[in-house]
């Protein structure tokens, strides 16, 4: 196993993948979201100098997660600022192994790398697992009929 965070290369191939993978994993929430979306939003960050940021886990070179950084992630009534971490996603069969701490931990260094000291994200499932990594519960919020907490971590820059 070699399991490598990097950002989303200029590769087609593994950006269909990524794409179809998260339309997929998210239609219950996000019915309207389409591939093409998230092409777009890989796209955008092979050349932006902020945000987005998309980064993805790779075991031999095979897609097994991603994550990203971006402004707005379309919670619906949302007072926080952002950015937020989202679309983060592991293989099923990789979970708990670490994959997507790393995920999490690559996004925040990059964010640290552009001054940015707080960071937004929200979940359906995932807060207890959010918060071994130190980020904080801010609020419950209803999405597409559940609840899901909204969460924060502060970041620290380093000198």
């Amino acid at each position: 196993m070699s399991v490598e965070i990097i950002d989303m290369p200029d590769d087609q191939k593994l950006q269909v993948t990524a794409a179809t993978t998260c339309v997929n994993y998210w239609k219950r929430d996000f019915p309207l979201d389409t591939e093409q979306w998230y092409l777009n939003l890989y796209a955008e960050s092979l050349v932006a100098t902020s945000l987005p940021i998309v980064v993805v886990a790779l075991d031999d070179g095979e897609f097994i997660g991603t994550a990203s950084l971006i402004v707005d992630d379309e919670l619906p009534h949302a007072t926080e600022p952002g950015p937020w971490l989202a679309a983060v996603y592991v293989s099923e069969s990789r979970r708990h192994h670490g994959v997507g701490t790393a995920l999490v931990k690559a996004i925040e260094d990059r964010a640290r790398q552009l001054g940015i000291t707080e960071l937004f994200l929200y979940t359906e499932h995932g807060k207890s697992w959010y918060e071994s990594m130190g980020w904080r519960s801010v609020r419950t919020t209803q999405l597409s009929g559940h609840d899901v907490t909204v969460m924060t971590q502060a970041l620290t820059l380093s000198c």
